[in-house]
């Protein structure tokens, strides 16, 4: 059971502000099939709003939309969001067929788990493609058909690990980094230009999600005892309450949503401490990673263990 209560970091959003922000338009949402794109999904169906699912998953991102059972609006499209061109004519396509979104979701995302000096370079720049490269193409897509109707809000899918870094995942946290940077600088010109349409850049933590099953390994032998690590050791959230979490701050007009007790606890320790946060952090993701890491990494993490190279960074 996620700890503390879900219900104290994530109010809940009603389908009648959802269906008001809409107003018939419809919201578009990559990575639909599984994880926090499909809690995404399945929170505006029931809210009526009709939506655009994109996976490159089809089969998954179909399952997804076994929503159209509820009367809603559904339509299903593969698309790679690390090719520009592919997405933006997914853009024209869903504008000519529905008009401009309300609401767009740039939430696709890979990761991979490996030591820095293990990692497997093709599958890093596959990451990067992904995580960085379908914020930025969902984005410049989306973006001119949002201003000509005056408003929306896009929503760009970063990291907890966007804003402070983790052991084993540098691939991920480096285009989380990149996707919060390129987030915020939008943001910054959408504010100078006047426009009526929002940015948001959302931070989930450990929401229990497949994301670690998914993920590509490096190490042998050690896909169980990630996975386990990552769902039972960390906090976490479940997808449905992380996609309330992100409704909610996107009604609000947050620039920034973290989400989880965990990434509110990193936001606020990043704000006001900088890099004094990144010890504790640091044991509470060692154990986790251990076996990619080292025995020296669970050493360091036990009460009175000195590791003068660590304190010295």
């Amino acid at each position: 059971m996620p700890f503390p209560p879900e219900q104290l970091w994530h109010p809940q959003v009603s389908d009648h502000r959802l269906r008001r922000r809409c107003a018939g338009r419809p919201a578009v949402v990559t990575g639909a099939g599984a994880g926090m794109g499909r809690a995404l999904a399945r929170r505006l169906a029931r809210a009526g709003v009709e939506l655009y699912l994109v996976d490159v998953d089809v089969p998954a991102a179909l399952e997804t939309a076994g929503l159209r059972d509820s009367g809603v609006r559904v339509h299903v499209d593969e698309v790679d969001v690390s090719d520009a061109d592919a997405v933006a004519a997914h853009a024209d396509a869903v504008v000519g067929r529905s008009g401009a979104p309300a609401m767009v979701f740039n939430n696709a995302g890979i990761t991979m788990v490996a030591g820095v000096l293990e990692e497997d370079d093709d599958y890093a720049r596959r990451i990067m493609s992904v995580n960085l490269g379908g914020v930025v193409n969902g984005t410049v897509a989306f973006l001119p058909h949002l201003e000509a109707a005056g408003n929306g809000s896009i929503v760009n899918t970063s990291s907890a690990f966007g804003l402070l870094g983790s052991p084993a995942q540098s691939a991920y946290s480096a285009s989380k980094f990149a996707a919060r940077g390129y987030s915020e600088t939008v943001q910054q010109q959408l504010r100078a230009d006047g426009s009526g349409v929002r940015l948001h850049v959302v931070h989930p933590g450990a929401v229990h999600t497949e994301i670690a099953t998914r993920a590509r390994y490096v190490t042998p032998g050690v896909r169980d005892f990630v996975t386990r690590g990552f769902n039972h050791r960390l906090p976490g959230t479940r997808p449905e309450a992380a996609a309330a979490a992100i409704l909610h701050g996107v009604l609000a007009g947050r620039d920034r949503i973290p989400v989880g007790f965990d990434a509110r606890a990193i936001d606020l320790g990043v704000r006001l401490l900088a890099g004094a946060v990144q010890r504790p952090v640091a044991t509470l993701t060692r154990p986790v990673f251990r076996r990619i890491l080292g025995d020296a990494a669970l050493r360091e993490t036990r009460p009175g263990a000195v590791d003068g190279a660590s304190r010295s960074r």
